[in-house]
């Protein structure tokens, strides 16, 4: 491991982290084969298998899994010193990781904007998707701090709730239901509906009210983003 360069450890963090050389080379501007080398070398350097494939996915080896924990705590240690360098200096400076849910997008910018102004010198990633891909990130330890509607009961978090977000039902101007008021449950269950993708906290909190109704709904339509549903409920 001596022989091992940091910026080797920061390729493998990222190709483990993804499971993908190519999601990996993105995410670092570097090209697949780069990454490839640069795992190569790493692997040569601690003298054990990193990763198995499988197919076109990658597996960690039980190697691979302790030296990935390993570069995370050795990021995390080197960010900590970093900001308190910058305290020293008398500089507010690092980084903000970011991870939130779609519907965030549409306040989390504003709420940023005037952060951004008064830390200058902190570097902001923001990070949106959906529910399912917000946890798995926060049970790897990816971010500093998420943003979703429904928190995970397998993790031990600290959580504050500073916004409502309520969940309304939309349909095309000329619907039967248009000019309804006081729509049952058992009434909206008969519509086809078009509806978020499965891991999307929309698509569990409706799931979730209707089982406890002992409803089903007919899902004409999945698709990913809240805008391509009101998009096509104009369009139908």
């Amino acid at each position: 491991m001596i022989h091992a360069t940091l910026h080797q450890l920061k390729v493998f963090e990222a190709t483990a982290r993804h499971g993908s050389f190519t999601r990996a080379a993105e995410e670092l501007f570097l090209t697949q084969p780069t990454v490839s080398m640069q795992v190569k070398q790493l692997t040569k350097a601690v003298g054990l298998p990193l990763f198995e494939q499988v197919g076109k996915r990658l597996f960690l080896t039980e190697a691979g899994r302790e030296l990935f924990s390993t570069c995370q705590q050795i990021f995390n240690q080197l960010e900590q010193l970093e900001m308190k360098v910058a305290d020293l200096k008398g500089m507010k400076q690092g980084h903000l990781r970011l991870s939130v849910i779609t519907t965030a997008k549409y306040f989390m910018p504003k709420l940023l904007g005037p952060f951004c102004q008064l830390y200058p010198g902190i570097d902001v990633s923001l990070t949106v998707t959906n529910h399912e891909r917000v946890i798995d990130r926060l049970a790897n330890n990816q971010d500093d701090l998420y943003v979703m509607s429904q928190l995970p009961e397998h993790l031990e978090i600290n959580a504050d709730p500073f916004l409502d977000n309520p969940l309304v039902v939309v349909a095309p101007t000329g619907h039967p239901l248009e000019k309804e008021r006081k729509i049952t449950l058992e009434r909206l269950a008969e519509e086809p509906f078009i509806m978020r993708e499965p891991g999307s906290g929309t698509r569990r909190a409706i799931q979730t009210m209707l089982d406890q109704k002992n409803l089903t709904v007919k899902v004409r339509l999945e698709l990913g983003s809240n805008e391509a549903i009101k998009q096509r409920s104009r369009a139908d």
